[in-house]
């Protein structure tokens, strides 16, 4: 029997919201591993930054690892900024840039943002190389005929 742990997050007041676009590639990849997830959730350490993503179904949630918060007898680590997308997730084509709000709680940072964009997408990357590895054989494909 697997045990699911589970983590706390506080959503702090939002400060400021702006539409934004984001790129397909990054979008892509999360979409493929929001769709593996069979909790619905996948924990994406940023480890240059010291954050966290959390991808949901319909956002993508940034955390420091750093700050931690108590309410009520319940810890857990604030949101900082989230990229919220539409429940259609609607777009032409998979090459197209993926329509979003950033939303600033706490503090409205958009170097933040503009770190997170390049970082986010490197451990991104890690994790679905990483998903790949662990379902695909390590030498390769075997082919058979079937008889």
């Amino acid at each position: 029997m697997t045990k699911i742990v589970t983590e706390t997050f506080f959503l702090p007041k939002e400060i400021s919201r702006k539409p934004w676009h984001v790129p397909a590639g990054i979008y892509n990849l999360y979409h493929s591993l929001q769709a593996r997830s069979q909790t619905g959730h996948v924990f994406v350490p940023i480890r240059s930054m010291q954050f966290m993503a959390v991808l949901d179904k319909n956002e993508i949630v940034f955390v420091d690892s750093q700050s931690y918060a108590v309410s009520k007898d319940e810890g857990g680590r604030l949101i900082l900024i989230a990229w919220k997308f539409a429940a259609s997730h609607d777009r032409d084509a998979l090459s197209d840039p993926m329509p979003c709000e950033v939303v600033y709680y706490e503090q409205n940072n958009p170097d933040l943002q503009l770190r997170l964009i390049a970082e986010f997408q490197h451990a991104i990357e890690l994790l679905d190389q990483r998903y790949r590895d662990e379902q695909l054989p390590a030498d390769g494909a075997k082919i058979l005929a079937l008889h």
